[in-house]
């Protein structure tokens, strides 16, 4: 255990120094106000003090953690040991920067409750954020950070224990339409087929027809390749269904469609099976319980991880409405049109909701890419690149790295063909039978 002494012990200096000392470091930490206290205690301890106490590894502090306030902050990032920092002061001799004030500012999404710009969804705009200003959005930079803290304790305290960590990719499927033909009922087939027809689409018409005469299987049913491809190369794997009703943004199919609940069933013998929050489900607390309750119904357990569908995060709405109705991990975080690491970090972190000033249950579990995401290089090669430069920096501080792919990207549309065969590349690179790992 290390002992922190703070003049005063905010909400948010016991969030972000738990968070980093026990939740990254393993390292269990405790409070104290009372210098004398402080001054007796004989074992680790550091002061968030602008002056050394007793001879102690102490930072400099920031107003941001003694304030309850949201407000616009001066950011200046400098460059110090090859990391972009900020909260920076030169003069202390242990720790040039401010790392529990830098990372609190980004962990929290501060800026997302400032100002900002929204694209046509209202979600926030990564252009607006200071990682996509300074460089170091695709860069988990609080964990480097960490890592960095870390060295200069180990410096101070030679013999202070830190839990181990190791590189851990995670992937997910998300679902927010099981079928492509099948299941769909009477009056979106018929529709669809007229669309066809219409379009003289002869290729959708050849796929389409052998599959509502159940001659073939649907081109989205590659549900069983998915788990295998993950099991052979080691990664743990979950799938999230959209269960939600049809409307313009949830266009899954119907709950009390025989063919989509049996295939829930199916797939949830052999991984987990997990939410994907419908998005008339954002403001609407009773829709998102019966959403809920109707995927527990067919899985027979209790659902506690979510992923919010079109990935329409507000700050804290979303965040505060999941924590309350029950849900315990979130996979929502990332940014639909850029890869990279929306609050800095690749590691899980409980969210913190910064207008009432109080830490919450629900684990954010940030994504790093999805296949959508990675469509933005055009070529597979090229997004192959990109996630591999974003994978050795997570490797570098053995993080926990997910990859969310859309059920499309494994269906046997030949559209599909390169697209899934670097991912299938990938996962055999980086899964945990691989010998790189």
């Amino acid at each position: 255990m290390i002992l922190i002494y703070s003049n005063i012990i905010t909400p948010r200096i016991k969030y972000i120094f738990k968070h980093i000392f026990k939740l990254r470091l393993g390292v269990d930490v405790n409070f104290t106000s009372d210098i004398d206290n402080f001054k007796n205690y004989d074992s680790y301890k550091m002061s968030y003090n602008n002056d050394q106490i007793d001879n102690e590894f102490y930072i400099n502090t920031s107003e941001i953690l003694f304030s309850s306030k949201i407000e616009d902050l001066e950011i200046n990032v400098q460059n110090w040991d090859g990391h972009p920092v900020f909260f920076f002061n030169k003069d202390n001799p242990f720790f040039k920067f401010d790392i529990f004030a830098a990372s609190f500012y980004l962990i929290s999404r501060y800026e997302e409750y400032l100002l900002h710009l929204k694209d046509d969804f209202g979600r926030f705009d990564p252009s607006s954020s200071i990682a996509y200003k300074n460089r170091f959005l695709n860069k988990p930079i609080i964990d480097f950070w960490i890592e960095r803290f870390k060295s200069k304790l180990l410096e101070f305290y030679p013999d202070f224990n830190f839990k181990k960590q190791s590189y851990k990719l995670i992937t997910c499927l998300e679902v927010p339409c099981a079928f492509d033909f099948k299941g769909k009922g009477l009056v979106r087939t018929i529709g669809g087929v007229v669309r066809d027809f219409l379009r003289l689409d002869i290729y959708r018409l050849y796929r389409r027809i052998p599959v509502l005469l159940n001659v073939r299987r649907d081109p989205l049913d590659n549900y069983s390749n998915w788990i295998d491809l993950n099991k052979n190369n080691g990664l743990e794997t979950m799938v999230f269904f959209l269960i939600g009703n049809f409307s313009r943004y949830d266009r899954n199919l119907s709950f009390y469609s025989k063919s989509f609940t049996e295939k829930i069933k199916d797939i949830s013998d052999f991984c987990e099976v997990s939410l994907l929050s419908s998005y008339s489900s954002l403001k609407n607390e009773k829709l998102l319980e019966f959403e809920t309750n109707k995927l527990q119904s067919i899985v027979h357990r209790s659902i506690k991880k979510n992923r919010q569908n079109l990935l329409k995060i507000d700050f804290p709405l979303t965040y505060r409405n999941f924590a309350r109705f029950g849900f315990n991990h979130d996979y929502s975080l990332q940014y639909y049109d850029m890869p990279g690491f929306r609050a800095s970090t690749t590691n899980p972190f409980y969210f913190f909701d910064l207008e009432n000033e109080l830490e919450t249950k629900l684990l954010i579990h940030p994504v790093c890419a999805t296949d959508r995401v990675l469509k933005i290089y055009k070529k597979p090669i090229l997004a192959r690149q990109a996630l591999e430069e974003i994978t050795r920096y997570v490797k570098e501080i053995n993080g926990e790295m997910i990859l969310v792919l859309n059920n499309s990207i494994i269906s046997d549309y030949s559209t599909n063909y390169k697209w899934k065969k670097m991912f299938n590349k990938f996962f055999k690179s980086h899964g945990k039978n691989s010998r790189n790992n």
